[in-house]
Parts: structure tokens; C-alpha cells; sequence
């Protein structure tokens, strides 16, 4: 999915901060008119137990990012039996008003009605199954949904969310729930000459606090359409403290959607052939529209494969900041791609580990006990003395043979 939001949208409305608690896994989501349909997955469209991705069956032998508070600002994430119970952090969009007949909703932040967030939580988060071989980069972590924008729910004459206005409130949320990973996978495209006329100054702050607490942003490097063509400023992907992710077509090469970022290049695959169903249960392989199916496709999901290996990093070692864990991870990838792979992230040794000082413990030699330093004087002159006088005897020896064969000859 190419879904890419202006950095002109609306101003916020209202931003609700939500206490942290946990919604409980959904059997399933009414149907619901204004709501994306996604195409179920067929049996045969679901991989075996033991298809598991070797990176990811390795990766997961070292860390599944247990303890890791990970934030996904999206368009909300429906809780679902494969996904950690989902923590609602906050909910930014302005619903539209609804009938007196209409079932109420529920808490904007586990409502998916666009058929995003959920894919990307499932990308990062997925649990493993006995049935089957789906899980995500790292099952082990606690995950907070935060609803920024929503093409379907928001009032029309407010509009879809998404400014940078509440992208910074959405930050800001995820901070206070703890979060030490954030996910962003909607992304605020300012087009060429226009950067320098919006004021990005509470943006700013908020990417510092980030920092402050240690927490690491990833975000989509943007896909490129009419609304973000080549050569725009995307938001927070071209900010120095955020890792920006962009989208590979096959393994060797970026897609051609990518937007470039000013950064180090950091990619990963960007098609979904099979994701969590925002419906709430099972699995979809897309949306369903009136031209066809349409696949997830796009670097909103390649941000959160970067968002799962950061969350492993962290499990690893917690005492990193922000920029050693974005240190780890642009020294694990592939040079020609910026390819990260789980494996390689968590099993790679950094490049200079041989310059950085190690300490060496030196015992000094004990000094033996007076008793035993003379018994041991004592040794070495009998065993001196006795070496002398065999070669004082074996030369006495030699001088009386050779006196004795000279008065023979006489």
C-alpha cells in the first residue's frame, strides 16, 4: 500500500491521551460499510510450520525483543490472536458523526478501518503458530497503537489527520507510554522549495525528547506519486535521529517508489504477499477494490521489518542509546542494498571491536615462602656440586688414560 500523507493537512483537534490498558483480542470485526474490505488468504496461501524464515528462526535464538515497548503510528492496529495484547495509546483523528442506529465504535486507536496499521503490526509482531509458519520480527515485544490518521473514519469536513501538527502530538504519546521503539509508517511529504516555509520547531522537540529517553525512530523513506515526487523533504524520515527505511523490489535491488533520504540507506523487502486481517482474525494477501485485488506493497511495510530488529537490538543491549542502536544497525547491512537482515543484526560484531579497549587482568607471581625459597637454594648447590665434581672425576679419568698410553708408546 502507497499511502502517503501531506505535510499541509489539518491542525489537531483534539488529542486524547489515553491511560495504557490492554485490548483483548477480537473475534472478529463486524462487517462495516465505511471500512477497507481486505481478500482472505486461501489455505494455500498460508506457509507450513516449517517455512518459517531461516533469518528470522535464527534472530529469534538470540532475542524476540521481550521487555521492548514498541509504539506503530498508524491508522489504529484491531487487536488479533496473533498480535501482543495491543495497548491503546491515543486516538488523533476527529471521527465523523454517525447515526443514532449505528453500533458504536470502538476506541479509535484498535479500530483499523483503513486496513494499515494492522499489517504493519503484524510485520513487527506477529506470533508464532504451531499451524503455521507466519511470525513477525519480534513476537516478544509490547506494542502500543496510536491512531494519527484514517481516510475513512475522519470527518470529512476536518479531513483524514495527518498533519505534522498531530504527527508530533502522536510522538509525544508514544514517549509518554514508554515506548522505545516508534514505528511510522505514514509519513508527512513536503515537495521541493517547500520545506523552508513550515515551521517544524515542536517536530524538532519532539524528535530530541526522543532521543533524550533513547528511543529509536524508524520510519518509511516515502513512495514516490504526484503528492511526494523525487526530490522531497519526507517527514520524519530525512531527520538526522531517524532511521529511514526504504523498500527493496527483489533482493539486489531498491524499488523504484523509494524516495531517497539524505542518510545512511537502509532497506528491507517491500511486498507483503500475506498479512494479519485488520477484520481481527486470520489472514489477507490485500484490499479488495473495484479494479482488483490490490497487494500491501510499499515502504510502510518495510519500516516495520527495521522497527522488529531495532526491538531485538534493544533486548540485547539495553544500556545502548538511540545512536548505538542505530549504529548496529546501518553496521549490519548489506553494503550494496542497505539490506537488514534480523540474523545478521543480532549476530554481527562491530567493525572496530578490536579498537575498543578491553580490560586485561595481570596477576603478579607469587613470592614462595622463605622456608621453600632456602630448601630450594639448598637443592640447586647439591645438584651443582655434584655435576662438578662428575666432571672433575670424568676429566681426572681422561688425564690418567691419556698419561698411561704415553708411557705404553715409550
Amino acid at each position: 500500500m502507497r499511502r502517503i500523507l501531506t505535510g499541509s493537512g489539518i491542525t489537531v483537534m483534539c488529542a486524547c491521551a489515553v491511560i495504557p490498558v490492554c485490548a483483548e483480542p477480537s473475534p472478529g470485526r463486524l462487517p462495516d460499510p465505511d471500512c477497507a474490505v481486505v481478500v482472505p488468504a486461501s489455505p494455500a496461501d498460508v506457509p507450513a510450520p516449517d517455512d518459517v524464515p531461516e533469518s528470522l528462526a535464527v534472530a529469534h535464538r538470540f532475542a524476540t525483543g521481550a521487555g521492548v515497548r514498541v509504539a506503530v503510528i498508524d491508522t489504529g492496529v484491531t487487536p488479533h490472536p496473533r498480535l501482543p495484547p495491543v495497548i491503546p495509546g491515543g486516538d488523533l483523528v476527529v471521527v465523523g458523526e454517525r447515526r443514532e442506529d449505528e453500533p458504536p465504535l470502538p476506541d479509535g486507536a484498535v479500530d483499523d478501518c483503513d486496513g494499515h496499521g494492522t499489517i504493519v503490526a503484524g510485520i513487527l509482531a506477529a506470533h508464532p503458530s504451531p499451524d503455521d509458519g507466519v511470525v513477525g520480527v519480534a513476537p516478544g515485544v509490547e506494542l502500543i497503537s496510536i491512531r494519527q490518521t484514517s481516510s475513512r473514519r475522519a470527518a470529512k469536513t476536518v479531513g483524514a489527520g495527518g498533519s505534522l501538527a498531530s504527527l508530533t502530538d502522536a510522538i509525544n504519546l508514544a514517549l509518554d507510554g514508554g515506548a522505545r521503539v516508534i514505528n511510522i509508517s505514514l509519513v508527512s511529504c513536503l515537495p521541493p522549495g517547500t520545506a523552508d516555509r513550515v515551521d517544524t520547531h515542536d517536530f524538532d522537540a519532539a524528535l530530541a525528547r526522543a532521543e533524550e529517553h533513547g528511543t529509536v525512530i524508524v520510519a518509511a523513506a516515502g513512495n514516490k506519486d504526484e503528492r511526494c515526487p523525487a526530490g522531497s523533504t519526507v517527514l520524519p524520515a530525512h531527520r538526522p535521529t531517524v532511521v529511514s527505511v526504504s523498500s527493496l523490489d527483489t533482493a539486489r535491488t531498491i524499488a523504484e517508489y523509494s524516495i531517497d533520504g539524505p542518510g545512511p540507506l537502509l532497506s528491507a523487502p517491500g511486498r507483503v504477499p500475506l498479512a494479519l486481517s485488520p477484520d481481527g482474525v486470520g489472514f489477507t494477501v490485500g484490499l479488495a477494490e473495484s479494479s482488483g485485488p490490490r497487494e500491501f506493497e510499499g515502504t510502510s511495510f518495510s519500516a516495520p521489518v527495521i522497527s522488529g530488529t531495532a526491538a531485538l537490538l534493544m533486548e540485547l543491549h539495553p544500556a545502548d542509546s538511540a545512536a548505538g542502536i542505530r549504529a548496529r544497525l546501518v553496521g549490519a547491512v548489506d553494503p550494496a542494498t542497505g539490506a537488514v537482515d534480523p540474523a545478521e543484526a543480532v549476530t554481527h560484531l562491530p567493525a572496530d571491536y578490536r579498537g575498543i579497549p578491553h580490560p586485561v587482568t595481570v596477576t603478579a607471581p607469587v613470592e614462595p615462602p622463605d622456608g621453600v625459597r632456602a630448601r630450594t637454594g639448598v637443592t640447586v648447590t647439591i645438584l651443582l656440586c655434584a655435576v662438578g665434581l662428575m666432571l672433575t672425576i670424568r676429566y681426572t679419568a681422561r688425564f690418567r688414560l691419556r698419561r698411561t698410553g704415553r708411557h705404553a708408546g715409550q
